[in-house]
């Protein structure tokens, strides 16, 4: 048995909620090596951050699309900050806090890497853009 979209990567959990670890899984169930694709998880490479693991499947997708012709697009994404006092936290404290602390993840072992077949989606949060605006509310 495969997932529908047995060529794409999911950063799976392993291990006990105080000790999580991560592992790298194509939709056909292989987990990643290092070197190539196994259905033995014991020879599955363990990472210890959830980032280190990101990084590895953006290096796997980067070999698997490099090459394709890209359009860019821009999407709109509002943060709201609520505290007693919300004047005192700065833009750079919020900046690293969702630096640390926000991930955006796409659901491509369910819906595909893109739109279309052969097509790949890469997302990125550039928190260096981050403005604050005039709220449209003034509590929470």
């Amino acid at each position: 048995m495969k997932d529908k979209h047995s060529n794409c990567l999911r950063i799976r959990y392993i291990g006990s909620d105080s000790c999580r670890l991560f592992t790298i899984q194509r939709g056909d169930f292989r987990f990643w090596t290092g070197d190539t694709w196994s259905m033995v998880l014991d020879k599955a490479k363990v990472f210890h951050d959830h980032g280190a693991a990101a990084t590895a499947v953006a290096a796997l997708q980067y070999q698997q699309y490099k090459g394709l012709p890209v359009r860019a697009f821009k999407l709109e994404l509002s943060i709201v900050l609520a505290a007693g006092d919300v004047g005192a936290i700065s833009r750079e404290a919020l900046t690293k806090w969702l630096a640390q602390a926000l991930r955006l993840d796409v659901s491509n072992v369910e819906y595909g890497d893109g739109p279309v077949e052969g097509s790949f989606v890469q997302t990125r949060l550039r928190l260096a853009t981050l403005e604050e605006t005039v709220p449209r509310r003034t509590h929470f």
